[in-house]
């Protein structure tokens, strides 16, 4: 009894996991591509309610050409690692290679991202 209460759970956890898993797939596309567009709005409504109303339009503008102009087109985005939550990837654009950290909220909105030197 309990080897089959082992394996739905272990079932179960896979079956959630892979779900997440292809959400954060999903999102780090849409980011990709708009990034690259530089479609400013469609970045922002990536956003969880709460970071829309922390960074506004204009923050999220400031940010999205800032990176452009400063890094260049986004070449690639790679999972690294899942570490306390947040997702790790490395950002490969045109002028250099950052490590981008993301999280989501339990809707697939972000609630964190960011990016740093590796």
């Amino acid at each position: 009894m309990k080897y089959i209460f082992l394996f739905l759970f272990c079932f179960t956890a896979q079956y959630i996991l892979s779900q997440d898993s292809e959400v954060y797939k999903n999102v780090t596309k849409d980011f990709h591509e708009s990034f690259n567009l530089q479609n400013v709005v469609a970045v922002f409504d990536l956003y969880t309610s709460e970071m829309q109303e922390a960074m506004t339009i204009e923050g999220v503008t400031r940010f999205v050409n800032g990176c452009y102009e400063q890094f260049g087109k986004l070449k690639s985005l790679t999972f690294i690692e899942t570490a306390e939550g947040i997702n790790s990837y490395m950002a490969e654009f045109d002028k250099i290679s950052l490590v981008m950290e993301l999280q989501l909220n339990e809707d697939g909105k972000i609630s964190t991202i960011q990016f740093q030197e590796p």
